[in-house]
This record gives structure tokens, C-alpha cells and sequence, in this order.
């Protein structure tokens, strides 16, 4: 099945799943969650099927579930969608946008050539944005959402830093609601700072009327960058009923923000409670191979020449955001126009030698210490004590094979940080090692602690 689907997709759905047992020719397989199951179920049923069929040298069954419903009969979804993949591919390679082989990305490409919402963004859409393992979850939850509107994942929340590709899957969704629909649906997209500013406007005019007219009538509403209502009592009420009546209308939302709910400070419990109530999807900085990827693509709807090795030296130095990325090629492009001259990588390392970073920079001990502490919701004093219960050992573990992969820290230095000799570091470096190789669902933690350090140095730079 990895030969069949590549590295990238078989580690994302394929990694997480837990053969359950096998009884009277059916085979139960656990996913992580629902979202999970039915992604699998819609996508790679067969290849499941076939595969296993193929080893077990008959026919096959399966049974998908999700920790609620282990327990339960199989699940409709599964039985009447199973036979709706074509071989299970998906996704395209890690890196490169999926524009084949899935429902939502060729009907977006092709409402993209022939009609775009007219007050939404025309570059944001499905075919132009590039897939890779940081923003996987969250392009494929967009396209759940844009295929069944209303039906899955309501609200759908994508949450990220600046500049990572929040908005443009969401106003993606926007595009092919508006253009996949015999009556066009009614699509708003808005910034939570101008929901707020009509709000006040209407109420300043005595209009609330018309506002809640606009706002209840509409069969999705896409609202960027929700952290902005935080703090605003009067906003957020008007809003949670809006959610409401949406909501029970079974009409779409779509929610971007930079924090997930739980982390919004000045938001009410009500409103953060309904936006956990649906679909949570992150978006982290992308990779290399996405990096290269996303300047190659944004170099070609430029019509610019950009030879492979620049590429590469842009995504190999700039690793903050896609936004940076595109100044960098804005940038090489203006001044590659003006003087006439063809884009090397020395003219690149010229002319951006005052936007990118050369060397990256590595986190410390002391750094890996509070985040670990913080994503475990420990407190420092206690990673770095002699406590030995077994939750703080293992953070204590977590933080050691950090220190040790990303600083050019040695065991005994590492040690020293956490009062430990050096054997002690090394057993935990391996134990954790092990267990990354071993558990998907661990890897995926431990890769998100490693993003947001990356992040928040990158930041700091």
C-alpha cells in the first residue's frame, strides 16, 4: 500500500489506523477519529480491501470504526461509500497540488477557469494550492466540507500562523460552493474585524434588522481570523446567535483562526464551546519539498523562469511562511525585469540578501524545556526535578530526544540541563526513537512540538 499511495499519503491515513480483529472474513479496523474513517472510507476502502484480501488469499471484508463506536456494527457511511475510490490514490506526491483523482480539486479547477465568486479572492482556490504533509488534514477536511456542505464537519475551524494558507482554503471552499451549485448558493466571506464593524454600524443606525437578515440568510458563512472577536462582548453575542441559526439551518460554517479555540483568551465559553464542536484542522509551515514546491508553482502563474537550484536556495532560507516566500519571488522578479538579467542562484542570494535568513536558527536546551513542559501542561520546575512519576518522566523523555535532535547538544551537556548523567539520556533518546517508529499517533505530537519550535524561533529571528 505505501508503493501504491507514496510515503506522504500512506503515513497520513494509512500510519494511524489499528487492525482491531478478524472475524468470520471481516476485517475491524480502528481510526483515530471520524473524520479519519470516513476520509479512509471514501478514499482508500479498496486498497484496503484488495490489499488484505491478497494476503489472506480470499476475500475480505471491512469494518471501519473510530474510538466512540469500536464496539458498534459497521458503519453505513462505509458500507454504501466503500466502492467510491478508484485504486485509493487520493492524493497527489507530498509537495504538489491535487488537481486529479478527487471530486472537489477537478471540479475546482474547472469552475476556476470558467467562473470564480466574484467578491472572493480569484487565486484562492483548490487547484492552486499546494498539498504537503504540513496542511494535508486541513486541505482535506476543506474539501469534505466543500463536497457536503453542512452535513460534516460544521463548523470547520483551520487554525495557523500568518501566512500558512488559512485563508485560501477557506475562501477555496467558498469558490466551489458558489460554483458547484444548480442555485447559486449564497456565500459570505468576511474578517471577523468587519463582522464587528457592521455589527456596530447597525446598531449605531438601528438597523439590526437588516444585519441579521444578511448574516442568518446565507448558506455559508467564512469568517477570517475569529481571534479578532475576542474581548468583544456585544460581537461575540451577535455571533453565537448567528452560529445558532446557521447552524440548526444546517447551513456551512467556516471558521480561521491563529490559535485554536481553547487558546482565543476574552472568548466566551459558549462560543468556543460551538467551535469545538466540529472539525479542528491546523495548518503548520510547510516543509522543504512544500516550499520548493509552492515557489515552482507560483513562479509558473507568473510566467517566470526559475531554474530548479533557486528554487531550492529560496526554500532552503526561507521557512517562516508562504507569504515570504512570494515577497522573495516578487522581489527576484521585479529586479530580474528591470535590469534584464536572468535569475541565477547568486543573482537570488544578491538580491534577497535582506529577506531571508541564511543560517537557521536553533533552538536551545532551556527553549525545549518550557515547550515540551507547555504542550504536556506540566510545569517547568517539574521536567527539570528529580520527580520520577511516570507521566513527568516521560515529558521528561519527550524533552531529552528533542534536545538532543535539534541543538548540537551532547548527552552529558543535556543531562546537565535535567540534573541526569548522561546514560540517562541516551536511554531516553532511543526509548522515545523506538516509540516514534512504532506509533503514528505519537510521531504526529512529536512533530507538532518540533513545527512550533521551528515556528516560534523563526519568529523570534
Amino acid at each position: 500500500m505505501r508503493d501504491t499511495l507514496g510515503q506522504v499519503s500512506y503515513e497520513t491515513w494509512i500510519g494511524p489506523l489499528s487492525f482491531v480483529a478478524m472475524n468470520n472474513g471481516t476485517a475491524t479496523i480502528e481510526a483515530p477519529n471520524r473524520f479519519f474513517r470516513d476520509w479512509v472510507s471514501d478514499r482508500y476502502l479498496d486498497l484496503l480491501r484488495h490489499s488484505l484480501s491478497a494476503e489472506v488469499g480470499e476475500p475480505i471484508d471491512i469494518k471501519l470504526t473510530f474510538g466512540k463506536d469500536a464496539g458498534a456494527p459497521a458503519n453505513a457511511h462505509a458500507a454504501t461509500n466503500g466502492n467510491t475510490s478508484s485504486g485509493g490514490n487520493g492524493h497527489a506526491p507530498k509537495g504538489r497540488s491535487t488537481n486529479a483523482g478527487n471530486g472537489v480539486a477537478a471540479s475546482s479547477g474547472e469552475s476556476s477557469r470558467r467562473e470564480l465568486h466574484p467578491g472572493l479572492a480569484p487565486r484562492y482556490t483548490f487547484p492552486e494550492f499546494v498539498v504537503g504533509s504540513s496542511n494535508q488534514f486541513a486541505h482535506a477536511a476543506a474539501q469534505a466540507v466543500a463536497n457536503q456542505p453542512g452535513e460534516k464537519y460544521n463548523p470547520l475551524f483551520i487554525y495557523g500562523g500568518v501566512g500558512l494558507g488559512k485563508t485560501h482554503l477557506a475562501t477555496a471552499i467558498g469558490h466551489h460552493l458558489w460554483a458547484t451549485s444548480n442555485q447559486r448558493r449564497k456565500v459570505l466571506f468576511m474578517p471577523a474585524e468587519v463582522f464587528m464593524n457592521e455589527l456596530i454600524s447597525s446598531l449605531r443606525r438601528d438597523k439590526m434588522g437588516e444585519f441579521k437578515e444578511k448574516f442568518r440568510r446565507v448558506d455559508a458563512l467564512i469568517l477570517d481570523d475569529v481571534q479578532f472577536l475576542a474581548g468583544r462582548e456585544r460581537t461575540q453575542e451577535e455571533f453565537f446567535h448567528t452560529f445558532n441559526s446557521l447552524h440548526t439551518d444546517r447551513h456551512q460554517i467556516v471558521l480561521t483562526s491563529d490559535k485554536v479555540p481553547r487558546d482565543i483568551p476574552g472568548l466566551e465559553d459558549r462560543l468556543r464551546n460551538r467551535f469545538e464542536s466540529g472539525l479542528i484542522a491546523d495548518i503548520a509551515p510547510p516543509d522543504l519539498e512544500t516550499r520548493v514546491a509552492i515557489i515552482q508553482k507560483k513562479a509558473a502563474l507568473e510566467n517566470l523562469p526559475l531554474p530548479a537550484e533557486v528554487a531550492l536556495y529560496i526554500a532552503q532560507n526561507v521557512s517562516a511562511n508562504v507569504r515570504e516566500l512570494e515577497g522573495c519571488l516578487t522581489r527576484l522578479a521585479a529586479l530580474a525585469s528591470m535590469g534584464k538579467t536572468a535569475i541565477t542562484t547568486d543573482f537570488a542570494r544578491q538580491a534577497l540578501r535582506d529577506l531571508i535568513r541564511t543560517h537557521e536558527i536553533k533552538p536551545d536546551i532551556e527553549s525545549i524545556q518550557k515547550t515540551v513542559a507547555d504542550f504536556f501542561h506540566i510545569r517547568l520546575a517539574d521536567l527539570k526535578s528529580k520527580k520520577r512519576t511516570q507521566h513527568i518522566a516521560f515529558c521528561r523523555q519527550v524533552a531529552m530526544y528533542l534536545c538532543r535532535k535539534m541543538t548540537d547538544s551532547s548527552f552529558p551537556a543535556i543531562g546537565e540541563a535535567f540534573g541526569r548523567d548522561h546514560s540517562t539520556v541516551i536511554h531516553a533518546h532511543n526509548l522515545i526513537a523506538r516509540r516514534i517508529g512504532n506509533d503514528s499517533a505519537f510521531r504526529f505530537s512529536i512533530e507538532k512540538i518540533e513545527r512550533e519550535l521551528k515556528a516560534t524561533h523563526a519568529n523570534a529571528a
